[in-house]
């Protein structure tokens, strides 16, 4: 991450010090009761940066502002106790909406955004990479997306805002199917468990 923020300060983006910069994010991670229904987490985020440079031109020179600005995002699912039907319908949501928006043989699409860099199937190993444990050498779930450092233009901010209208559509129908099926103590139990893999991540 340190890498990847530090390889926006190229010479080319004329970021200096005492630019401005503004960052804002919306991130849900949604637990349940019951142990048969996944956990779902996603988020969406944009940093932005201000940066000023001074003009010399026959009117005396002056001062011009640029903004640019990223955005990030992506959601998953844990499930605890598997059942594939719920697993491919999510991915298969996640795939239409990302191949609705960037092609999956990388063609087409927004001229300021790589369109492979961002199809479906680098976001998908993107999020599978990012919530890998490697002390467990296992994942914390079953994926989904993840994406960082997307160039904010009119088509990406397009798809920022479909992915976060996504994330409810995606899971409630999982939890619609599987929150009234019965389940034990122990299978209770291992989901409090399991979900200790979530701070792992985060250490």
């Amino acid at each position: 991450r340190a890498a990847a923020i530090s390889g926006r300060n190229d010479a080319a983006l004329g970021v200096k010090a005492g630019d401005t910069y503004s960052a804002a994010a919306l991130s849900i991670v949604l637990h349940t009761r019951s142990p048969l229904v996944p956990t779902f987490r996603s988020d969406v985020r944009i940093f932005l940066v201000r940066t000023t440079t001074t003009t010399n031109d026959d009117d005396g020179g002056g001062e011009e502002e640029d903004t640019m600005a990223w955005f990030g995002g992506g959601a998953d699912l844990t499930p605890y106790y598997l059942f594939d039907d719920d697993i491919r319908e999510f991915h298969a949501m996640q795939k239409e909406l990302c191949d609705g928006y960037f092609s999956p043989s990388g063609s087409g699409g927004d001229d300021a955004v790589d369109t492979a860099t961002f199809s479906y199937a680098t976001m998908k190993k993107n999020c599978d990479d990012y919530f890998y444990l490697p002390a467990r050498s296992e994942h914390r779930g079953v994926g989904g997306t993840f994406y960082d450092d997307m160039t904010a233009t009119s088509t990406t901010l397009a798809f920022t805002k479909s992915m976060a209208e996504s994330w409810l559509p995606s899971w409630l129908p999982i939890v619609q199917r599987r929150k009234d099926m019965e389940y034990t103590d122990q299978q209770r139990q291992w989901q409090l468990l399991r979900r200790g893999r979530d701070l792992e991540v985060n250490l």
